[in-house]
C-alpha cells in the first residue's frame, strides 16, 4: 500500500509537471525534447541487463560473507562501465550526431537548442551508467526505502523545474535539459556519497580480469539482446514518426506515453509481487502450483489493466483536453493504441517470469526478438506508402499478438504447460469479460451520443458495468466467494 500511494503521489506531480512543460516549451520544442532526448536513450537500453549483472554477483559474494570479493566485484564492475560509457559517449558523438544533423526532422531555427539538449542527453546518459553500480550495491544490501524518498525529490523536482523554466532568461528548451541534467547529476551523486559512507566496499581503483569479465558477459548477453530489440523497437518508433511527420507527431508520442506509463503501473505492480513465487515453485518442482500461480496471475494481470483502461477508453480525448493546455494531433488515437497494446503485453509478463526460472533464454531470446522486430520494418513500409502516424502502433498491438504465441510455444518445450487449459482459465474469462463489457456499453453510448456528457455517462456506465462482469464473468466460483468474504470481513471491522 505503501509503494501504490508512492506512485499515484508521483503520477499525478508527474501529470502536472507534463500539463506545464508542454504549456511553456510548446508543441514543437515538447517534440524535440521527446525525439532527441529518446535517440540519445537508446544506448541506455542495456542498462537493467547491466545493474541485473552486478546485483546478481555483488549478492553472492554477501551471501559468503567475503569483504575481499565484495570489494573486488565493486571495483571489476566499475571498471566495465567506465570503458561502456567511453564506447557509448564515442558512438553517441560520432553516429549519433550524424544522424541528428542529416535524419532527424528539426526546424532550422530550432536546430542549436536540440543540439544542446543532445549534449545535455548524453551527459546525463554517462553519469547514468557510471552510477549503475551504486544502484546495484543499494539492491544487493536491500536498501529499498531510499530510492522511495529519492524518487519523491526527483518528481518534486522536475516540477519545480515546469514551473521554473518560465523564468528563463535564456532558451527554454535548453534550460530544461539542463536543469533535467543537474537533477540527474545531483541524485547520483546523492547515491555515490551515500554508499561510499555505508559500505566499505565502495571504493574505487580499476581492475580488469578477463576472467570475471566473461562471466559478467555471459551472464547478461541474452538478455541484453532482448532489452535492445526493446529499446529498438521504442525509441526506433519515436525516430520513424520524426522522419516521416516531424516533431509535432513525436509531441503526441510523448504524451501518450506518460498516460501508458502511469495507468500500467498499477498492473505491473501485482506480477512483481507474482514473480518470485513463480520461480521459486519451479525451483522446488511444485509444479501443480506453478501452473495455478501461472494460470491466474496471467489472468489477473490483464483484468487489473483492463479494470483501469475500459472505462478511460471513453474519455481519452477530454482527459487530454482537461489536462494539457493543447493537446497535440493525434494523442487520443496514440494513447487508446499503446493502452491496447499494454493490455496484450500484460499477457507477456508471466511468460517471461517461466523463461528466467527456467534458465533456457537462448530460444526465447532469439526467436521471440525476431518476431518482435518486425514492429521497426513493417512500420517503416507501412508509412513510405502513406499510412497515417496510427499505423505503428496497430503494428505494434499485431505483431505482439504474434509474439506471445510464439514466446508460449517455446517455454512449452521446456515445461509441458496445458494448452487447454491455459484456454480454459486464462484466456476464456478475458475473452468473456471483454465482449460482455463492451456490448452493453457501445450500445449505450451509441443511444445518448446527442446528449451533453455524453462520454462521461459512458464512463460512469463502463465502470459500474465493468467491475460487475469481472466478478461474475473473470473470477471463478471460489475466488468470488474469496473475494466476498474479503469484503464482509472489511465491513464487520
Amino acid at each position: 500500500m505503501f509503494l501504490y500511494f508512492r506512485h499515484i503521489f508521483i503520477m499525478f506531480i508527474s501529470f502536472f509537471s507534463a500539463r506545464i512543460v508542454l504549456d511553456k516549451l510548446g508543441v514543437v520544442d515538447f517534440g524535440i525534447q521527446n525525439v532527441v532526448g529518446g535517440m540519445a536513450g537508446m544506448f541506455a537500453f542495456f542498462r537493467s541487463s547491466l545493474s541485473n549483472a552486478t546485483q546478481r554477483f555483488l549478492s553472492i559474494a554477501l551471501g559468503k560473507n567475503s569483504e575481499e570479493e565484495l570489494s573486488k566485484t565493486f571495483r571489476q564492475h566499475q571498471s566495465i562501465y567506465i570503458v561502456i560509457t567511453l564506447v557509448v559517449l564515442a558512438l553517441l558523438e560520432s553516429v549519433g550526431l550524424y544522424f541528428f544533423y542529416n535524419k532527424l526532422v528539426i526546424p532550422i531555427d530550432r536546430l542549436d537548442a536540440a543540439f544542446w539538449v543532445f549534449q545535455l542527453t548524453i551527459a546525463s546518459l554517462c553519469i547514468t551508467l557510471l552510477s549503475v553500480v551504486y544502484d546495484a550495491v543499494l539492491i544487493a544490501h536491500e536498501n529499498m526505502k531510499i530510492y522511495s524518498y529519492v524518487s519523491v525529490f526527483e518528481a518534486l523536482a522536475k516540477l519545480a523545474i515546469a514551473f521554473g523554466i518560465a523564468f528563463s532568461p535564456v532558451d527554454r528548451l535548453i534550460s530544461y535539459a539542463f536543469l533535467l541534467f543537474c537533477v540527474a547529476l545531483s541524485i547520483r551523486l546523492f547515491y555515490t556519497f551515500y554508499c561510499k559512507r555505508l559500505y566499505k566496499e565502495c571504493s574505487f581503483t580499476f581492475l580488469w580480469e578477463k576472467q570475471e569479465i566473461k562471466n559478467t558477459f555471459a551472464f547478461i548477453s541474452w538478455n541484453f539482446i532482448g532489452t535492445a530489440v526493446w529499446a529498438i523497437n521504442n525509441n526506433g518508433i519515436d525516430i520513424l514518426l520524426n522522419l516521416f511527420f516531424g516533431p509535432i507527431v513525436n509531441a503526441a508520442k510523448g504524451v501518450a506515453s506518460q498516460v501508458s506509463f502511469a495507468i500500467t503501473n498499477f498492473s505491473n505492480g501485482f506480477i512483481v509481487s507474482v514473480q518470485p513465487q513463480l520461480i521459486k515453485s519451479y525451483a522446488a518442482k511444485d509444479f501443480d502450483y506453478l501452473y495455478t500461480l501461472f494460470f491466474k496471475s496471467s489472468k489477473y494481470s490483464f483484468i487489473l489493466l483492463w479494470f483501469l483502461c475500459f472505462p478511460f477508453f471513453f474519455v481519452i480525448d477530454d482527459v487530454l483536453s482537461i489536462w494539457l493546455k493543447q493537446v497535440p494531433d493525434y494523442a487520443g488515437s496514440f494513447v487508446f493504441l499503446i493502452l491496447l497494446y499494454s493490455l496484450v503485453n500484460s499477457l507477456n509478463q508471466p511468460i517471461w517470469t517461466l523463461a528466467q526460472a527456467v534458465g533456457k533464454l537462448r530460444g526465447y531470446i532469439c526467436i521471440g526478438s525476431a518476431v518482435f522486430l518486425m514492429v521497426f520494418p513493417i512500420s517503416y513500409i507501412l508509412l513510405r506508402q502513406g499510412f497515417s502516424p496510427n499505423a505503428v502502433f496497430e503494428t505494434n498491438v499485431i505483431v505482439r499478438v504474434f509474439y506471445l504465441i510464439t514466446v508460449f510455444v517455446i517455454i512449452r518445450k521446456y515445461i509441458p504447460v496445458s494448452i487447454y487449459r491455459y484456454f480454459k482459465e486464462t484466456l476464456l474469462p478475458i475473452i468473456l469479460v471483454c465482449i460482455v463489457s463492451v456490448v452493453p456499453v457501445m450500445a449505450l453510448g451509441t443511444y445518448i451520443s446527442n446528449m451533453a456528457y455524453n462520454h462521461w455517462i459512458s464512463c460512469a456506465f463502463a465502470f459500474l458495468w465493468n467491475t460487475i462482469v469481472i466478478f461474475l464473468c473473470g473470477l471463478s466460483r471460489n475466488e468470488r466467494v474469496l473475494v466476498k468474504s474479503k469484503i464482509l470481513n472489511r465491513m464487520k471491522r
